[in-house]
C-alpha cells in the first residue's frame, strides 16, 4: 500500500483572485496606496469597487469583520506582525520576552529581531503551555514582562490562566495565532482575543494561501495606529486605511517617533486573499472532518496518543499531530523511514533537522536551557500535513499506512525481546 498524493501541494488561489492580481499587474498598481480615495469614516468597501488599487484596504476591512477586532493592519508575514507588535508594546533592546518552547522559529526570530531577549517555557503532554513552569519562570525573570503566547499547530493553551497571571505581574501579553485562524472558544468566540494584539499568517500552509503574508488584529487604537505607521504608512496616508481608529491626532502624535519598517503588505497579496477569506469556513470545516477521521483510526492504535484539546476550545486543524508511546530513538526513526517509503511525509519535532527544535535556535541563547519535560514530549511528536484536497479514501490510506508501519515496528521489537 502506497500514498501517492503530495503532502506539500498548497491550496490554489481562486480564479476571482487570479483574475485580480493579473489587472493589477496589467496596470501596475501593486503599492497599497496607489489609489485616490481618502476616510474619514467607516464605509462599505463595495463602495470602493472601481478603485483598482484598493486590495490591501479592502481586506483589512474584512479580515477585522471576520475575527471580530476593531482594527487590522496587512503586512509581509507573520513575522513582521510579532516584531512590531512587540515595538508597539514597548520592547526595548534586552528586554525579556516569555514564549513557548514548543513553537516555530519564526517566533524567537521576531523576538530577537525587535532587540528581546527570548525566556522558553515548557509545553506539557498536550503540546500546550505549561501554566506551572510559567509561574516558576516569572520568579526566576521578574524582569521580562513581554510573553508571545504561540498557539503552536493550533493548540490552544489555557489563554484565561495565561492572562490572569500577566495581569497580576504586569506582562503584556500577545498571541501568536499564526496556526489557529478560525479556531473558536466555546462561547463562539475567535481565538485570539484574549491578548491585547493577535497576529495571523498567510504563509502557503496555512489556512490563508498567499505565499507569505500576515495580519496585525487589536482593537486598541493607540496600538493600531502605531503598527500602521511602522509597517510603512507615511505623511497622511493612514486616511486610506478603513480598519483604523478614525482619529487622526493619535496619527499625528505618534508620527515623528515611530520608524518605517517598509513590512507592508502589496495589493498582489490582498488580490489573491479576498476570495479565500469568503470560503475559509468551508475550508475550515472541511479540514475537521479530515482530522476526525484520521483521529478516529490512529486512535485505535496503542502506541498512538493523540493529546486532547481543551473542552472550551474548537481547533480548525490543517494538520495532525500525535505522539509514539514508548519508542526509543531508534524506533521513531524507524517509523518516519517506513512511512516515508509508502508516500507518507511525517516529521518529528525534536530532531536537529526541523526548524520546530528549541536547540536549534541558537542565535536566541548564549547557554542551551534546560527544558527537559518539553525535549521529552517532541523527541516523539509526530507531525503530519493534511490538505483539503484529500477524500476520505485518501485518510483511509494514510492511517491504514501508519497503523501496519507500527504493527510491523512493534512486532519486530516484540519477537527481539522474545528471543533474548
Amino acid at each position: 500500500m502506497e500514498f501517492t498524493k503530495d503532502f506539500k501541494i498548497p491550496d490554489p488561489v481562486p480564479q476571482a483572485g487570479i483574475e485580480q492580481a493579473v489587472k493589477l499587474m496589467e496596470t501596475g498598481r501593486m503599492y497599497r496606496y496607489n489609489f485616490h480615495a481618502e476616510f474619514e469614516e467607516e464605509i462599505d468597501p463595495s463602495e470602493l469597487d472601481d478603485e483598482l488599487a484598493t486590495e490591501v484596504t479592502k481586506l483589512e476591512y474584512e479580515f477585522s469583520r471576520y475575527i471580530e477586532h476593531k482594527y487590522v493592519i496587512a503586512v509581509n508575514s507573520c513575522g513582521s506582525a510579532l516584531f512590531m507588535s512587540l515595538k508597539a508594546a514597548g520592547l526595548e533592546y534586552q528586554d525579556k520576552v516569555f514564549s513557548n518552547a514548543f513553537t516555530f522559529t519564526a517566533v524567537p526570530s521576531s523576538i530577537v529581531h525587535a532587540g528581546g531577549i527570548p525566556i522558553y517555557l515548557e509545553c506539557n503532554s498536550q503540546y500546550l503551555i505549561d501554566v506551572e513552569d510559567f509561574k516558576r519562570k516569572i520568579k526566576q525573570h521578574p524582569d521580562a514582562k513581554y510573553f508571545i503566547a504561540s498557539h503552536m499547530r493550533g493548540h490552544v493553551s489555557d489563554m484565561e490562566a495565561i492572562k490572569k497571571i500577566c495581569d497580576e505581574e504586569g506582562i503584556y501579553l500577545i498571541e501568536d495565532c499564526a496556526h489557529s485562524l478560525g479556531a473558536k472558544w466555546s462561547n463562539g468566540k475567535h481565538v485570539g482575543h484574549t491578548a491585547k494584539i493577535a497576529c495571523f499568517s498567510s504563509q502557503s500552509y496555512k489556512m490563508l494561501n498567499s505565499g507569505e503574508g500576515g495580519f496585525i488584529a487589536t482593537s486598541d487604537e493607540r496600538v493600531a495606529a502605531y503598527c500602521i505607521l511602522a509597517a510603512g504608512c507615511y505623511e497622511k496616508l493612514y486616511k486610506k486605511h478603513l480598519a483604523r481608529p478614525f482619529n487622526d491626532e493619535i496619527f499625528e502624535e505618534l508620527k515623528p517617533y515611530v520608524p518605517n519598517f517598509s513590512l507592508r503588505m502589496t495589493n498582489l497579496t490582498a488580490a489573491v486573499l479576498r476570495p479565500q477569506l469568503g470560503i475559509l469556513d468551508e475550508k475550515i470545516n472541511r479540514y475537521n472532518t479530515l482530522y476526525d477521521q484520521l483521529a478516529g483510526i490512529l486512535e485505535t492504535v496503542e502506541s498512538i496518543h493523540i493529546p486532547p484539546s481543551l473542552d472550551r476550545v474548537k481547533r480548525a486543524p490543517d494538520s495532525m499531530q500525535f505522539n509514539l508511546l514508548n519508542f526509543t530513538k531508534s524506533q521513531v526513526d524507524q517509523f518516519v523511514k517506513d512511512t516515508a517509503v509508502k508516500g507518507l511525509k511525517i516529521q518529528i519535532f525534536g530532531r536537529l533537522d526541523n526548524a520546530r527544535y528549541f536547540k536549534n535556535w541558537q542565535y536566541s541563547f548564549t547557554e542551551m536551557p534546560e527544558l527537559k519535560q518539553t525535549e521529552e514530549i517532541i523527541a516523539c511528536a509526530c507531525d503530519l500535513r493534511l490538505s483539503p484536497s484529500f477524500t476520505t479514501e485518501d485518510i483511509d490510506t494514510i492511517g491504514r499506512i501508519i497503523k501496519d508501519v507500527l504493527k510491523d515496528i512493534v512486532g519486530e521489537t516484540n519477537q527481539a525481546l522474545s528471543s533474548v
